[in-house]
């Protein structure tokens, strides 16, 4: 036989046996390796491995094929296994089990999950705790090597159609991510390289860099520190949103010990985060950019240099109606403090806040414990030639500020107050956590704080009233607030007013005092829960209280007595037909010469002894019952439709709801129903009286005279009256 047909048969040979030995170990299950991983996973994290199905193939190279992967969670962790994947496929280097090493390259995961949960004591399940004591397996057992510890080790591992999910309720944060693919290698280096593409919903991300060794182990003393080169991007419908990039050391990561980092980044919305992490509800902050050096230990980093800039925002979490169209706060080094500017709107009032916050160890520490810190302030709020100061401290229980403010304008938004000439001067301190504010709890606030405020406005108005040389002295002490007095002048009368809330009992307890005072009728029927019938500047006098914290609880514990009265202003042709009829032809609104309402307030009742109106060719006069908690409705009215001795009448009954009256008419003195057609037509004008009775014998502007002009088309009223 020739040489090459000698060689052709020992290779031919030699490939049968290879392709044999090859097939006999897929089909194999290697039970001598996965006893080997086993114990070796169990010894080096305390934790157990499940592998359903391990093979080796020894061609083209060594490598092992697992099936139905999963790692124990922590002992009295949230689940069973903390790790799975359907598949695992790894390069096994021969040589290292020579030295009863499992050296792993290239590792796929396919389809794996993993979960990290820190439970509120800190433990967290991603720390592996070895066991001083393993147990082998069965397997190992008959092994006569048994005794010798196998070590396993991983050099490179790439993840594909991952999902990664964590739950930190020690620091309150949870999520869950996809991970597209995770390519991680040098985890037997001091240099571990990193490339991760992962996505949740419409959004992805990227982190690409290097650190230190992974996984993280206690550092022991003199080891150098852990480095950290990362950059992160995010992308929201497949556009750039964001970087972040972070440079630097940690001496000792796993006890997050040690800090040194550069960060800076940008973002284009902040809100893009919260696809990320859903809970966060983190509001609008558009063209975010951070730059900024942190040192320290733990949870407690300190900063060394903060610049950040944001675009438009919306804080109306922290004050309603507030948006700033820029926010910057800047500080160079440690032992500066942050200075502190923002430009916006608070509701239509242009607003800038400019100012002094502490140093940067202290507003840091503030941030993070807000009830243990105070924090220094010197904020300015300027619009023009506007100013309010706050000067002081705030939180660590120990609030203390100065405010002095003066105001040439100060707008609330539509249908609501308008400020001139505003000036304002007091002292305010309270020992109140910050928890407090996040409840918001007021009594628990008012409890905790005491203050001194005078407040002055040169003009004040409100829809149809105006207002001047108004001022108010407000204290508040031991869960009292208290506003006494209030002075203004407006509509031809001097106001005076008196306000008490004292919430130093169970239940809290309001009074107010009128003598008067005069307000939109929009805001009486805003706060009585009517219909407002009139429209104008409306006169309040009385005294009243009622128990509670909100307008529903103050409506049904009302006690006291109250007058109103308007002179000129509208009749509301639609909410008088539903108190008198729909037949009644009233169309529009109706100019008004007097309305008077006097009544009494107890046993969730209010009882109205006078109530009457004149008005362009109709009057009207009654009395009655309303309910302060349903808002039930007994009245009786008699109104008069024309003028003088052109004029009809009769008596009608209201019941229902204060929203869904239902008008009926009435029986007469003799029992019979019926219209009372003519009149004298010399009777004395109603509205001195009647004002009378509803300002409680107070001074007030009259009304207007009487009108001697008769009605148009009469008998089409007289009709309206029998249909």
């Amino acid at each position: 036989m020739g040489l090459k047909r000698r060689i052709g048969v020992a290779a031919g040979g030699l490939a049968v046996v290879l392709v044999g030995a090859t097939a006999a170990s897929a089909l194999m299950d290697a039970d001598w390796l996965r006893a080997r991983l086993v114990n070796a996973v169990q010894r080096q994290t305390g934790r157990q491995l499940r592998i359903d199905s391990l093979h080796v193939w020894l061609l083209p190279y060594p490598w092992v094929d697992a099936k139905g992967v999963g790692l124990t969670d922590m002992p009295d962790g949230g689940r069973v296994e903390m790790f799975t994947a359907e598949e695992v496929r790894a390069r096994l280097a021969l040589t290292p089990l020579f030295s009863h090493r499992v050296v792993l390259d290239d590792v796929t995961f396919v389809k794996p999950t993993l979960s990290l949960e820190r439970t509120d004591d800190g433990r967290a399940n991603w720390r592996f705790v070895p066991p001083s004591r393993v147990t082998t397996t069965g397997e190992e057992k008959s092994d006569s090597r048994a005794h010798v510890r196998w070590d396993i080790a991983v050099d490179a591992i790439h993840v594909r159609d991952g999902s990664l999910a964590w739950d930190d309720r020690a620091r309150r944060m949870s999520g869950a991510t996809t991970l597209d693919k995770a390519d991680i290698s040098g985890l037997t280096s001091n240099v571990v390289s990193l490339d991760i593409h992962g996505r949740r919903a419409a959004t992805t991300y990227t982190l690409a860099g290097s650190t230190g060794p992974l996984p993280l182990s206690a550092t022991a003393p003199g080891t150098p520190p852990w480095p950290v080169h990362l950059t992160a991007t995010l992308a929201v419908d497949k556009h750039s949103s964001g970087t972040l990039h972070v440079d630097g050391a940690i001496q000792s990561p796993a006890n997050a010990t040690g800090y040194a980092l550069q960060i800076t980044g940008t973002l284009d919305d902040l809100r893009s985060l919260n696809a990320l992490f859903p809970r966060a509800n983190l509001p609008e902050a558009r063209n975010v950019s951070l730059q900024t050096a942190v040192s320290g230990d733990g949870a407690a980093p300190i900063l060394k240099t903060l610049h950040l800039h944001v675009g438009p925002t919306d804080l109306s979490a922290a004050l309603p109606e507030l948006r700033t169209s820029s926010l910057t706060l800047d500080a160079s080094q440690p032992t500066d403090r942050v200075a502190v500017a923002a430009d916006g709107k608070l509701g239509d009032q242009a607003v800038s806040l400019h100012g002094l916050l502490g140093t940067l160890e202290e507003t840091g520490r503030a941030l993070r414990a807000p009830d243990d810190q105070a924090l220094p302030l010197k904020l300015a709020l300027v619009e023009g030639q506007s100013s309010l100061t706050l000067d002081g401290v705030a939180g660590g229980r120990r609030t203390a500020l100065d405010i002095h403010g003066s105001l040439p304008s100060l707008a609330f938004g539509p249908e609501k107050p308008t400020l001139n000439g505003l000036k304002a001067d007091g002292h305010i301190a309270s020992d109140a956590p910050v928890s407090v504010l996040r409840a918001h709890d007021p009594a628990a606030l008012m409890r905790a704080t005491q203050a001194t405020l005078d407040v002055a406005a040169q003009r004040v108005t409100w829809r149809s009233v105006a207002w001047t040389d108004v001022s108010a002295h407000v204290t508040l002490d031991k869960a009292v607030l208290t506003a006494d007095p209030i002075h203004g002048s407006g509509s031809g009368v001097a106001q005076t007013a008196r306000f008490t809330y004292d919430a130093s009992g169970e239940t809290p307890h309001l009074t107010i005092s009128a003598s008067p005072i005069v307000l939109p009728s929009t805001a009486a029927a805003f706060w009585s829960g009517a219909q407002g019938l009139v429209d104008g500047s409306l006169q309040i006098v009385g005294d009243v209280s009622a128990d509670g914290a909100s307008a529903a609880a103050w409506r049904s514990s009302l006690t006291g007595h109250a007058g109103a009265s308007m002179v000129g202003g509208r009749v509301n042709g639609a909410v008088l037909a539903s108190l008198i009829g729909q037949s009644i032809p009233v169309h529009g609104n109706i100019g008004l010469r007097c309305f008077g309402a006097h009544m009494q307030f107890a046993d969730q009742r209010a009882t109205i002894d006078r109530l009457g109106l004149e008005a362009d060719l109709l009057s009207m006069s009654g009395h009655g019952t309303v309910g302060l908690a349903d808002g039930a409705l007994d009245l009786h009215l008699l109104p008069h439709i024309g003028v003088g001795g052109a004029s009809a009448s009769s008596p009608v009954g209201v019941s229902g709801s204060l929203a869904s009256p239902s008008p009926h008419l009435e029986p007469g003195s003799n029992g019979r129903f019926a219209i009372t057609v003519g009149g004298s037509g010399g009777e004395a004008d109603p509205c001195p009286d009647l004002l009378a009775a509803a300002r409680e014998g107070g001074p007030g502007p009259a009304a207007a005279p009487a009108s001697s002009r008769k009605a148009d088309k009469l008998m089409n009223l007289l009709h309206g009256l029998f249909h």
